[in-house]
């Protein structure tokens, strides 16, 4: 699914300001960023990181002279201007998005030959993929109630009350790169976002497939297939470290494939290659219980190492486009229903699978289709989103070509 930006910055803003962690030095023993609001909620009591810097003052400076940002337009895409708050907003949210990808900064960034070019250019990018729900609604007519426009200032005064003061909330949104009106934008085009979902792309929409033809498209066995499916990857027969095996048993089997991926993450090649070996030995057992028609189910609960079987117990229903890996999907498509793989399908990633293919639940599908067109029409919806990026000009300010790594801070 294409991320939605909108969403995630309303998070940040009530997350008090996660977005400074691009400019935060983290500590050379810690490369890990699992959650930045807790290590910024804890940053001031460990002796060993570096206080965030503060966001400093937005400005921008050209030719060594800092202009007047009042109103300034910094480009105008698909026939939107875009200010310079609005463009400096996502300039650092796409260095954030590198930092947290490839580790860089703006030194880094500053350093290697074509970066800087490269951030403006993600930097548009960025701002047109946000943009794309502005041209759906100009062309579809969607616009937002008086209802839904009143909803969006209560909730810009409810973030002020929740700040404690608006002080506080002005320091808050300093800190995510923010101002007043860049969020008011954010909580529109959010709404927007929202409105185009349920008017447009669900619920018998113009961009989505309808329910009639879906209970067609779900019956063909070349668009669509119900699968149930035992993974037995190469860390299963990894020994746990004596630290964790003390509650290893109580642990969910998501907990228990995380342990065992670590701890063979942490072997050498020839220890991986002697547990692999292992493994293999297990994966040939299922595959010749499965071949002499032992129960699927049983099997399942027996050897199966895949969390989202236990979510999913009803199948994992999937497309030929479906977000799985390509051995799997060959596999599942391969069968014909009610059939087990006779072979082990391997992926380099996972493991061994032992796959069945499965009838469509009709009852299933009924009382999940809107969820499972909104899956199935996902390929062509990224097109869609792809096309209008593509279709979109842009202009820039006469001053554009001459932003340095240093024009904007």
């Amino acid at each position: 699914m294409i991320k939605r930006f909108s969403a995630l910055v309303l998070a940040l803003v009530i997350a008090a300001g996660a977005m400074c962690s691009c400019s935060k030095k983290v500590n050379k023993k810690d490369t890990s960023s699992k959650d930045e609001s807790s290590a910024a909620s804890s940053e001031a009591a460990d002796p060993n990181e570096e206080t965030a810097p503060e966001v400093p003052d937005a400005k921008l400076v050209i030719d060594g002279k800092e202009m007047d940002t009042d109103g300034l337009v910094m480009c105008t895409i698909d026939g939107r201007d875009v200010d310079f708050d609005t463009f400096r907003y996502y300039y650092y949210y796409t260095v954030n998005q590198l930092t947290q990808s490839y580790g860089a900064t703006i030194d880094t960034i500053r350093e290697t030959e074509g970066g800087f070019d490269s951030l403006l250019e993600n930097t548009i990018t960025n701002i047109k993929q946000e943009y794309v729900t502005y041209h759906i609604c100009d062309e579809n007519g969607v616009t937002l109630s008086d209802e839904e426009i009143k909803a969006n200032e209560d909730t810009y005064n409810n973030s002020i009350e929740q700040m404690g003061s608006d002080e506080e909330f002005q320091k808050t949104l300093k800190s995510a790169y923010l101002t007043g009106d860049v969020y008011k934008q954010m909580l529109e085009l959010a709404a927007l976002y929202s409105k185009c979902e349920s008017e447009l792309f669900t619920n018998e929409g113009v961009y989505a497939t309808s329910k009639d033809e879906f209970r067609k498209i779900v019956k063909d066995p070349e668009k669509y297939a119900c699968v149930r499916s035992i993974l037995i990857p190469y860390s299963c027969k990894t020994d746990i470290p004596d630290s964790e095996a003390a509650d290893y048993d109580a642990k969910s089997l998501s907990e228990k494939y995380s342990a065992k991926q670590m701890a063979y993450a942490g072997l050498d090649d020839d220890a991986k290659e002697a547990a692999k070996k292992e493994a293999k030995k297990v994966a040939d057992e299922v595959i010749e219980k499965a071949k002499n028609g032992d129960d699927f189910e049983k099997l399942i609960e027996e050897y199966n190492w895949d969390p989202g079987q236990e979510s999913m117990p009803d199948g994992y229903y999937l497309t030929p486009a479906s977000s799985y890996v390509k051995e799997y999907l060959d596999a599942a498509f391969k069968l014909e229903e009610g059939q087990v793989s006779t072979e082990l399908v391997e992926n380099d990633s996972y493991g061994w699978f032992v796959i069945k293919r499965m009838p469509i639940d009709m009852e299933y599908v009924e009382a999940n289709i809107d969820t499972m067109i909104q899956d199935y029409d996902l390929p062509s919806r990224e097109k869609l989103y792809t096309d209008i990026m593509d279709s979109m000009e842009v202009t820039y300010a006469d001053f554009y070509d001459k932003l340095t790594i240093d024009s904007i801070t």
